[in-house]
């Protein structure tokens, strides 16, 4: 099996329609990129995408989308404070 077609099939990613999907990163995400910005420090940033992280990933049973989102928290600290 090809990995494309294993990320394609995980069944997790199936018990989470489009709209739980959305709510459940609102619920942990909405405000995490304007506080990243808002950091005075690196750590603070990395201290602010940990715990949106944390908690997402506690209550979202799909791999692909806890991936996906600490991929893009990860990303926004980047951005803001560049490369270790």
């Amino acid at each position: 099996m090809m990995m494309n077609e294993e990320l394609l099939s995980e069944d997790r990613f199936l018990q989470l329609n489009e709209s739980q999907q959305l709510e459940l990163i609102a619920k942990h995400c909405v405000g995490t990129e304007k506080r990243i910005r808002e950091a005075q420090s690196r750590k603070e940033a990395e201290t602010i995408a940990e715990e949106a992280c944390g908690k997402f990933e506690t209550e979202c049973p799909s791999d692909i989308i806890r991936r996906g989102l600490v991929l893009r928290v990860r990303a926004m600290v980047e951005l803001r404070w560049g490369d270790k």
